[in-house]
C-alpha cells in the first residue's frame, strides 16, 4: 500500500540525482502519514521486546553453563565453545538493544532523554560484550591450531587473557549498569513501568555499575537481578495491548 502510492505519485522530473531525492522525500511523507492513521504500529516492537528478553535470560544461562562445565577436548567441545561465544556475543547484544528499543517506545514521551540515554548505554555494553566473545573466540582458535605452542600452560599468557576479558566484561557490565538505572529511573517517574520493577532496574544498575571495581559481582547478585528483570520485562511487553502504546512521532517531544 504504501510504495503503490509512492509508484503513482508524481515525482520531479529531472536527472536521476532529483528524481532519488523527490523518491526518498515521497517515502518519508507517506511514512508518516501510514503512521499516523496506525495506532497501533508500534505494538509489534513491544513483542519483539519481550520475545528479546526472553532470549536475553536463555543466551545468559546456556552460554555461562556451557563455559562453566564444557571441555574443549571433548569431540564437540569446541563447536560447544563456539555456541557460547555465539549466545554471549551478538545474540546477547541483539537482544539487548531490541529489549531496550521496545521499553524506550514504551515509556515514550514521559522521559525521552533517559530513554535514549539508556539507548546509548545499552548499544555500548552490546558492543562490550561482542568484543568479549571475539576475544575468547580468537584466543581459544589460535591455541587449537598452534597445540605445540602449549599456550594452556603459560602463566603469563593466562594472566594476560584474563585480565584482558575480565576487564572487557567489567566494561560491558557498567555501560549495562548505566542503561538499567536510566531505564529503572524513567519507568519510576513516568509510571509506564511497575513501581517494584523500577525498582529491580535501579538495583540491579547499581550492582553492575560496580562490576569493573569488584568482578565478583558479575559472577554473584548481579545477573541474578538482570535475569529477574528480563523474564519480568519480557511478560510486561508481551502482554502489552495497544490502548497503552503511543504514537511514535511523539517520542522525544516533549523534556523530561
Amino acid at each position: 500500500m504504501l510504495f503503490s502510492g509512492i509508484i503513482h505519485t508524481r515525482l520531479p522530473a529531472g536527472n536521476v540525482i532529483r528524481w532519488a531525492a523527490g523518491f526518498i522525500v515521497e517515502c518519508h511523507r507517506k511514512g508518516c502519514l501510514l503512521c499516523s492513521t496506525q495506532k497501533w504500529s508500534t505494538l509489534p516492537i513491544q513483542k519483539w521486546g519481550g520475545f528479546a528478553s526472553f532470549l536475553l535470560v536463555v543466551a545468559f544461562i546456556t552460554s555461562s553453563f556451557i563455559y562453566l562445565v564444557g571441555n574443549l577436548r571433548d569431540a564437540i567441545g569446541s563447536l560447544a565453545y563456539s555456541m557460547a561465544d555465539f549466545l554471549y556475543g551478538p545474540v546477547w547484544a541483539a537482544s539487548l538493544i531490541t529489549a531496550v528499543f521496545a521499553l524506550r517506545e514504551r515509556i515514550g514521551e514521559r522521559a525521552p532523554r533517559r530513554m535514549n540515554l539508556a539507548l546509548l548505554a545499552s548499544f555500548a555494553a552490546a558492543c562490550a560484550f561482542v568484543a568479549v566473545a571475539c576475544i575468547r573466540s580468537a584466543n581459544r582458535h589460535y591455541h587449537l591450531i598452534h597445540p605445540e605452542l602449549h599456550l594452556e600452560s603459560s602463566s603469563t599468557v593466562l594472566i594476560v587473557w584474563t585480565t584482558l576479558v575480565t576487564g572487557v566484561i567489567g566494561t560491558a557490565w557498567h555501560f549495562l549498569g548505566w542503561a538499567l538505572v536510566m531505564i529503572g529511573s524513567a519507568g519510576w517517574t513516568s509510571g509506564r513501568l511497575p513501581r517494584s520493577l523500577s525498582t529491580l532496574y535501579l538495583l540491579g544498575g547499581i550492582t553492575s555499575l560496580l562490576a569493573y571495581l569488584l568482578p565478583a559481582i558479575v559472577e554473584a547478585g548481579g545477573p541474578v537481578l538482570v535475569v529477574v528483570v528480563s523474564i519480568w520485562q519480557g511478560i510486561l511487553l508481551l502482554r502489552t495491548e495497544p490502548n497503552e502504546m503511543q504514537a511514535p512521532e511523539k517520542i522525544a517531544s516533549q523534556p523530561d
